[in-house]
């Protein structure tokens, strides 16, 4: 499967001093090989972490499809 990714991840602070940090991302699947010749699709993903707690609050969804 061939795809494409952009996402960005933020840091911040909040106004009483906890950091937090958030990543967004979005993949489009682009096409494939074999029995994937022709995929199509999305994927979005969210998702909040911090490394100090060994946190990592995952969202994922995708849709996709396979043209003829």
């Amino acid at each position: 499967i061939f795809s494409e990714f952009n996402g960005t991840s933020l840091t911040f602070t909040d106004s009483n001093g906890k950091k937090e940090s958030r990543f967004t991302g979005v993949t489009r699947y682009t096409g494939g090989t074999g029995r994937y010749k022709g995929i199509r699709g999305l994927s979005r993903e969210t998702s909040k972490f911090d490394p100090d707690r060994k946190l990592n609050q995952l969202s994922y969804e995708s849709e996709y499809w396979i043209e003829k």
